[in-house]
């Protein structure tokens, strides 16, 4: 128990930022000083760990300035071909590891950032180092109830800064090295699977921590699944190539080496058998580049392997907390990564399964619970997700796992295309589910996650004190109903931090309309990261969706949606699939009146004047969402819209729009700009700001406050406002480590 609240006081200062739990340490330790002792340095040590990476990470005042740099390339570059400025360009991502060469003091020391390149730069290979110029920026990221939160995982990956790389000189080639190695490693195996397009994008991820070659497709039908963590070298196969070197060595080389070596005599077969299995495991975690997750599963494994080894008869529960405290304590931060979750529920699975009940019980289990565990990680979950871990975690642990290591260990073409005939069987088989009907299931979240796991951990227990029929209550909160609905005549306006676009929802107590839907960008969309997620949550499909206008920033996301209910927008002609969206036209939902108000049936209205503007009206309060208008359509409505309680800000706080007669007339008492963190617009513009300031508006920004949500229609008639970024924020989501200036 001692090892498990240790690692829980790591987990818990990692997470909250908080030092105020070390008040409490005076009395733990007078009470039990030594375990007392223990968790306060556990609690200092992770506060610690996180005050220096978030210390660490590129200072707001250097945003956008040109640096000049000393660099390396870390991992594998990603080379491709993406368009910009409308025309296809090559295009390189980047991983560098940097440090300052002018006036280092602005911001001292190594710092690991991740940068695009652009022809006609050079292309840059693994383990180059060069002399360069950068244009950074800080690692602010988008913050959503639903979707992924990108500051978290920089901060556990080590990533100080995002940016462009702008200049290249000195260039100097990686001339060893793992990186370079594994780039080799990669390429020969492309040139080997050259007639398997499938296994020649997964196997040099399964082999070399490649997955370059996987595309949005590929890896949207893992995801979709529950399968996506068969693509990742963490915990599973680090454990299954432990699992096989160690039965290998147990066979052959442990009796080998105890014919040839006479002190390997008085060490059991067991403890010989280790041997191998760690140094396979140490060189697999190698050719990954050990990488963060592979790195810590690879501790975990060594952990195990010296409790094994000193064959001491430790509960697997105390040897897994042990393996997690040391995880921590070397890497603290590791706490707020997914992959480490990841690889230590597998690790831990196979101990706890294996001990509980032999090798069916864990071919049977283990599926099921890595499925939960993606649906929850991954957002990803469906019908057939454990039947799909069911056929797929042991095709992949037993034929192409293997097969794909002993044909790179050897250079075996045969092998490795055993291997891709594997990944092609398994890819028809996950095709063939996909096209399966189902219903919709609800979202796993992570309360139903852990009830699932737990349910699947009590099944394989070789007996426990209630009824197994029991069991499917564990599945109730997978089920429970959304809660905090709007009532009657209640509206809730929530407008999504997506950058430089635009995307709000409005939810009624039985409806969704969408107004905009966020922008887009080859291979992926603000829709795809943060509406389809939220969507899900809410177990909602939009009733109407309502496009302003045919800019990418407002329109972009909307191939992403699968379902929009009714499709309207100002500029229908630039928006498949749209009508009209006309002044006049209005709907009521659950008490709440929607009316547009803008473009008129009158007019050839193109570009930003011809967006849809829509008013809002619930029980005492409203909102006017004006898309980007100029200032020419809000002079046309001047005495024709009555005052709101929240006015969204024309074209993200423009100056093109939102004049000091439209906000005067409107009264607004909260503005809303949806504008992207350190845009090079502007916006919201300064006179803008200045303009609301002195007609006493709040102003509120996703920029700064993350997703925001208004009540409207209280019982007081006063919104009721959410910045997520504030109210649901860790400290990594605010610039600096403010938080520990109490210490």
């Amino acid at each position: 128990m001692r090892w498990w609240c240790g690692a829980a006081a790591l987990v818990a200062a990692v997470w909250s930022g908080s030092p105020w739990p070390l008040l409490a340490a005076p009395v733990l330790i007078r009470r039990r000083w030594r375990f007392g002792l223990v968790l306060l340095l556990c609690w200092l040590h992770g506060l610690v760990a996180l005050h220096h990476g978030l210390a660490a990470r590129l200072p707001e005042a250097l945003n956008g300035v040109t640096l000049a740099v000393q660099a390396r390339v870390e991992g594998l570059p990603v080379t491709e071909t993406a368009f910009r400025y409308g025309e296809p360009m090559r295009h390189q991502r980047l991983q560098l590891r940097v440090r300052l060469t002018d006036n280092a003091g602005r911001w001292p020391g190594w710092h690991r950032v991740r940068v695009s390149s652009w022809a006609p730069l050079p292309v840059l290979g693994a383990g180059d180092r060069f002399q360069g110029e950068v244009r950074l920026y800080f690692p602010h990221g988008w913050y959503n109830q639903s979707g992924v939160d990108r500051t978290r995982i920089d901060l556990s990956q080590g990533i100080d800064g995002r940016g462009a790389l702008l200049t290249v000189a000195q260039r100097r080639p990686g001339q060893g090295g793992l990186a370079v190695l594994r780039e080799r490693l990669s390429a020969r195996l492309f040139d080997r699977l050259s007639r398997s397009p499938l296994g020649a994008a997964v196997i040099p991820a399964l082999v070399a921590g490649d997955r370059r070659g996987i595309d949005e497709p590929l890896w949207s039908l893992f995801r979709e699944l529950g399968t996506a963590h068969l693509l990742a070298i963490s915990g599973l196969h680090l454990s299954l190539v432990v699992a096989l070197l160690w039965g290998l060595g147990r066979a052959v080389l442990a009796p080998l080496a105890q014919c040839l070596i006479r002190p390997a005599r008085a060490v059991a077969l067991q403890q010989l058998a280790w041997w191998p299995a760690l140094a396979g495991a140490a060189g697999y975690a190698a050719l990954a580049g050990f990488a963060v997750p592979t790195r810590r599963a690879l501790i975990m494994v060594v952990v195990l392997a010296v409790c094994r080894w000193r064959r001491r008869a430790l509960p697997a529960g105390k040897v897994l907390a042990m393996a997690l405290v040391v995880v921590l304590l070397i890497d603290p931060l590791a706490a707020l990564s997914e992959g480490l979750w990841l690889s230590f529920s597998a690790v831990a699975a196979i101990t706890l399964l294996t001990g509980a009940g032999g090798r069916w019980p864990v071919m049977v289990a283990l599926p099921t619970l890595m499925a939960a565990l993606s649906g929850w990680l991954f957002d990803a979950w469906g019908w057939w997700s454990p039947l799909a871990n069911l056929v797929l975690v042991p095709l992949f642990s037993l034929l192409v796992v293997p097969l794909a290591l002993l044909g790179a260990l050897f250079d075996h073409s045969g092998l490795l295309l055993a291997a891709a005939s594997g990944v092609e069987l398994a890819t028809a088989i996950m095709e063939a589910m996909q096209s399966w009907p189902a219903p919709s299931l609800p979202p796993l979240s992570a309360v139903a996650a852990l009830a699932l796991l737990g349910a699947g951990l009590l099944m394989l227990l070789p007996a426990w004190p209630w009824p197994r029929r029991l069991l499917p209550l564990w599945l109730l909160p997978w089920w429970l109903p959304a809660m905090d609905l709007p009532g009657p005549g209640q509206v809730d306006m929530v407008v999504f931090e997506v950058g430089q676009g635009q995307a709000i929802a409005l939810r009624t107590r039985h409806h969704v309309l969408l107004y905009d839907v966020g922008p887009g960008w080859p291979g992926g969309s603000a829709a795809r990261r943060v509406l389809v997620p939220w969507l899900r949550e809410q177990r909602r499909t939009p009733t109407l969706t309502l496009v302003s206008h045919g800019d990418s920033d407002h329109a972009g996301g909307l191939a992403d949606l699968t379902e929009v209910g009714r499709l309207l927008s100002g500029e229908p002609d630039r928006v498949p699939g749209a009508g009209q969206c006309l002044a006049g036209q209005r709907w009521q939902f659950d008490g709440v009146l929607f009316t547009v108000v803008w473009p008129p049936r009158s007019g050839a209205w193109r570009g930003n004047a011809a967006s849809c503007v829509l008013r809002v009206q619930a029980a005492g309060a409203s909102a006017l969402l004006t898309g980007d208008i100029t200032d020419q359509v809000e002079y046309r409505l001047l005495g024709s819209v009555a005052p709101v309680t929240v006015l969204q800000l024309a074209h993200h706080g423009s100056a093109s729009a939102n004049t000091a007669a439209w906000i005067a007339a409107l009264e607004p008492r909260w503005a809303v700009a949806s504008a992207g963190y350190a845009n090079r617009f502007g916006h919201p513009n300064g006179a803008v700001i200045h303009r609301l300031r002195e007609a006493g508006v709040t102003l509120l920004r996703t920029d700064r406050d993350g997703m925001i949500v208004f009540r409207l229609g209280g019982l007081d008639n006063a919104a009721l406002i959410t910045k997520w970024r504030f109210d649901h924020g860790r400290p990594w989501h605010r610039p600096g480590s403010d938080v520990f200036d109490l210490l």
